[in-house]
């Protein structure tokens, strides 16, 4: 005779058994602070955000964007445009600090040029202003120039630039030799199984971690270092067995002295899940970016930027920049303020002190 409880027992134990991360996962919903004017270019234009630190006086820091369509744009912590620099398609953005010509301290802001595949590096100055260009770029060999970002070996001190192409599906590392005028070496091509974009090079821990898209959508990470390395997987869409929801994204690093956390944007659902780099790269979640009083919530997200450490009292343990797909605008009626009319493409400003208390508790 069948035992029906013993029965039902075991069929809990392997629901348990299956689902049991999903059920210690997380799910929550952050909120932004504040957003960034619109970016000039209409459609899908807003892509990759990128901060500055300012050493001297941290609200003063300067959040980058670009808009694909026709350059570069900063803006102050309160969203406000400072600059507007025409630069062609720039897609992606990424920035290093610690450079110095003679008595001079600069900063490096690099970024992937569709108009000509090339890559074009600005000076950022001590007061978080870009300098004038000079046509400071080098052409690249790439057929598609893509997704890009930054390296700082804290082994050999040398600066790489990692950029991805889409026709030829390799990521090419470039070793920086010179800045002004910029020069570089080819050292390393990865070669991805699909398109890469998003990317994030992890200076402490010498990783490059790179998201791949369509079909073999996922988290991947190698060695950053420029030598023969095995690519592994960080994790994969539902399908394949993963936690990803949608087409992977940005990346960004968060680094806080109770632990470090990799987020990942997925554009089709709309969230973000998050990673426990100091525990054996473990999915510990995901959250989402909702509405909050007059900023809209954050949808089909592409690039995203994080910086740790205090700015200012909105932002007292870092920031995350978010590039919003559908930014809507509010207006008031019969004293009601509502959100209905779409506007161009913009970043939402996010402090992490609600991610950090949610994931590293």
């Amino acid at each position: 005779m069948v035992n029906i409880q013993m029965v039902f027992k075991l069929f809990i134990t392997i629901l348990l058994l299956v689902f049991s991360k999903d059920l210690a996962a997380k799910n929550i919903e952050i909120y932004p602070k504040d957003e960034t004017e619109p970016v000039f270019s209409s459609g899908d234009a807003a892509d990759d955000p990128a901060f500055w630190f300012n050493q001297k006086d941290p609200p003063k820091s300067v959040i980058f964007g670009t808009d694909k369509k026709a350059g570069l744009h900063s803006f102050s912590l309160s969203g406000k445009r400072i600059q507007f620099i025409p630069s062609g398609k720039i897609n992606n953005i990424d920035s290093r600090s610690g450079y110095n010509f003679g008595a001079k301290n600069f900063s490096i802001l690099a970024g992937s040029n569709a108009s000509n595949n090339s890559i074009i590096i600005y000076l950022i100055n001590e007061d978080g202003i870009i300098e004038k260009l000079n046509k400071n770029e080098f052409k690249t060999e790439l057929e598609g120039i893509y997704g890009l970002c930054m390296y700082k070996s804290s082994k050999s001190k040398a600066t790489y630039i990692f950029v991805s192409d889409a026709i030829t599906l390799t990521i090419n590392q470039y070793r920086v030799l010179n800045f002004f005028p910029i020069k570089t070496q080819l050292v390393r091509e990865i070669k991805t199984d699909s398109t890469s974009e998003g990317c994030v090079a992890d200076d402490e821990s010498g990783i490059l971690y790179f998201s791949q898209e369509d079909e073999n959508s996922g988290v991947y990470f190698i060695d950053a270092e420029p030598k023969d390395h095995e690519i592994d997987i960080l994790d994969n869409i539902n399908e394949n067995g993963g936690n990803i929801n949608g087409d992977t994204e940005g990346l960004a690093i968060l680094n806080h002295p109770v632990g470090k956390l990799l987020i990942a944007s997925s554009q089709g659902s709309s969230d973000f899940t998050v990673y426990n780099l100091s525990n054996k790269n473990k999915f510990i979640g995901r959250f989402s970016i909702g509405k909050d009083n007059e900023i809209d919530g954050v949808s089909r997200t592409d690039g995203i930027e994080i910086y740790t450490g205090y700015i200012n009292e909105d932002y007292e343990s870092g920031i995350l920049i978010a590039q919003d797909d559908m930014n809507m605008a509010t207006f008031n009626l019969d004293g009601v303020s509502l959100q209905a009319k779409k506007i161009n493409q913009n970043f939402k400003l996010v402090p992490i002190k609600q991610i950090v208390e949610n994931f590293l508790d």
